[in-house]
């Protein structure tokens, strides 16, 4: 891991495991957001239909993550939309990010479709100078 924001699919035997980095809570969650969708979607060429901002209630980092991650998979099976970008935005101690939402059914499907967070193995820790989580979804 560098200093850098990012994310990557890690090994699972039966669901999709994410793990991601950031300088800051709000960057780390927004790269585990993303993660998430690439982990069943190719966003490469994939159009903006809008945005939404999603509030994210104060709270302990790994609250944050499931608040977030929940949402989104929420979204997608409500609205048929999903981001595909991820901006943050800190207000004080309230968290949003502003999801760049594109319609999932342009979007050729890679993988298996989360269902569901699960808190089995869940981390958001801040390590040296930046946050770094890993989440397993529910497929």
């Amino acid at each position: 891991m560098s200093t850098y924001a990012g994310h990557r699919a890690l090994p699972h035997t039966a669901d999709t495991r994410i793990e991601a980095w950031a300088p800051t809570t709000g960057e780390c969650i927004a790269q585990a957001v993303l993660g998430t969708v690439e982990s069943f979607l190719d966003l490469r060429g994939a159009a903006a239909t809008g945005a939404l901002d999603l509030h994210i209630e104060p709270g302990e980092p790994k609250d944050q993550l499931v608040a977030a991650l929940e949402e989104v998979i929420y979204l997608m099976d409500t609205t048929g939309q999903i981001p595909i970008k991820v901006l943050t935005v800190q207000q004080a101690n309230h968290l949003i990010l502003r999801l760049i939402m594109a319609d999932l059914t342009t979007v050729p499907q890679t993988g298996a479709v989360p269902k569901a967070v699960t808190l089995h193995q869940l981390t958001c820790e801040h390590h040296v100078s930046q946050w770094a989580c890993r989440v397993t979804l529910d497929v």
